[in-house]
């Protein structure tokens, strides 16, 4: 090996670890495109595996979107043929995926090809995937993440590992991985769609960093330096956002709003956006989108509901913050009559209520209670009607059903699903919350009407 490669192949070493990156014994999966960055990492690494102990396959993904496609896929089992590494080769058809798909053609392509990566690397025992990420990549992902308005997150550029996805050579310049290639005679692939200007980073590489590199040609390793340092202040904001507790359930998350004001204002943002990040949001995430959301909460509106991206709200009730995907409310409202006052049961959206005749209070039980014979007729369940009105539990005068839900903080959203047992003069109790003040049992109660109320929502279960 010639003397820049030798130098090479060492700093490579030196990044592996300095990050922790392979560990003796570890089975390490190139992605393996057949481009020059890949060859160049597949070369290094097949060099190194001996000497650090690990060892080596490459995975092939023919996303069947250009005429080379095929052309690339038999390059790769000759290589793979030559160094005796074991591929694992997949074929999907991405133009198909596309047009089933939101996403853009290059998007859904990284995501389907990662997918692919996991799904190999769990069914083989597979520790680290190595993908051919380089210096010139990761500036690239810093510059277009600065003109999304993605925040000092977005400093972060490319991550040297991330899970089980590894980058071992992402210190390397493009010249340095062209001078191993051409020292070392090796053969590649050329992808055309490097050289189109319409992909933004391909705009951004060929127009941009080159005047870049004119001002200072140490220029991708100063970002290097930058997005170290923005990791660290992005740990740091991370530690101090763990204070507040994301709660997730289904297809939504939420914060309590109690500790957050306290909250430098920094921390405040990187507590939004983690929500959405547990919601699978990672990316195209708008800091001035953030920004509104915290000036929304400061203003002190107890409700709010704002559109964010990719079909997600963020909505204030009260003293908590949600951030969910919208979807059709798929609950019904209901006017169904009693048939049976002495013991009745039904399943009503995600609630079980059980009414039963009895004789004798259960004090350890969660059941709610009225004096049975207070009830005026019959018994129905239903949902609310304008102009309804309501007598909390220990209050003798009423209010109307709308300030009642207010004064409960109960979600706008919620207040037409909410079942309420309704005689032929009064509502009797809103389910799950209260009894009307005037069918409390007193003195002279004989029968009782208890009322069981059971929820499940997701992993949670609620009783009243």
């Amino acid at each position: 090996m010639r003397k820049n490669s030798a130098k090479i192949v060492k700093k490579v070493k030196d990044f592996i670890l300095k990050n922790n990156l392979i560990k003796n014994k570890d089975k390490v999966m190139i992605a393996l495109s057949g481009g020059s960055d890949s060859v160049c990492l597949f070369h290094i690494l097949n060099t190194l595996k001996n000497d650090m102990g690990f060892s080596l396959y490459a995975f092939h993904l023919n996303h069947n979107i250009r005429e080379e496609a095929e052309r690339d896929e038999k390059f790769v089992l000759e290589l793979c043929k030559i160094y005796d590494v074991p591929l694992f080769l997949e074929s999907e058809d991405m133009p198909a995926l596309h047009e089933d798909s939101s996403l853009g053609l290059e998007e859904i392509s990284r995501k389907k090809r990662y997918e692919l990566i996991n799904k190999i690397m769990k069914e083989n025992h597979i520790d680290k995937a190595a993908t051919a990420h380089h210096l010139l990549d990761h500036s690239e992902s810093m510059i277009l993440n600065m003109t999304r308005g993605s925040g000092i997150r977005g400093l972060r550029g490319i991550s040297v590992k991330n899970d089980n996805i590894i980058r071992p050579i992402l210190n390397l310049t493009k010249e340095e991985i062209l001078c191993y290639i051409e020292e070392n005679e090796l053969e590649y692939v050329t992808d055309i769609t490097n050289f189109d200007t319409d992909y933004s980073r391909n705009n951004i590489r060929h127009n941009i960093l080159p005047h870049l590199e004119e001002i200072n040609d140490n220029v991708y390793n100063h970002f290097f330096e930058l997005s170290s340092v923005a990791e660290e202040v992005d740990d740091l904001l991370n530690e101090l956002a763990s204070k507040v507790n994301i709660i997730k359930e289904d297809s939504k998350v939420y914060i309590s709003l109690k500790d957050y004001y306290s909250l430098h204002i920094a921390v405040k943002k990187q507590i939004l956006f983690n929500m959405l990040n547990q919601l699978g949001i990672k990316k195209d995430i708008n800091s001035r989108v953030i920004n509104n959301i915290v000036d929304l909460i400061e203003k002190n509106n107890t409700s709010f509901e704002i559109n964010l991206i990719n079909n997600i709200v963020a909505k204030r009730r009260y003293d908590k913050l949600y951030f969910e995907y919208l979807s059709k409310d798929k609950r019904e409202s209901i006017n169904w009559e009693v048939d049976n006052k002495n013991k009745f049961e039904i399943k009503y959206n995600d609630i079980i209520i059980k009414l039963e005749k009895k004789d004798v209070l259960d004090k350890n039980s969660e059941d709610k209670y009225v004096d049975y014979d207070k009830i005026r007729g019959k018994l129905f369940l239903r949902t609310r009607k304008d102009g309804d009105k309501f007598s909390p539990f220990g209050l003798n005068g009423s209010k109307k059903l709308k300030k009642y839900f207010i004064d409960k903080k109960i979600p706008k959203e919620d207040r037409d699903f909410i079942p309420l047992l309704v005689d032929e003069e009064n509502i009797v109790a809103v389910i799950g919350y209260d009894i009307n003040n005037k069918y409390r049992i007193d003195e002279n109660t004989k029968n009782i009407l208890s009322i069981n109320y059971k929820t499940m929502r997701g992993k949670h279960e609620r009783r009243h």
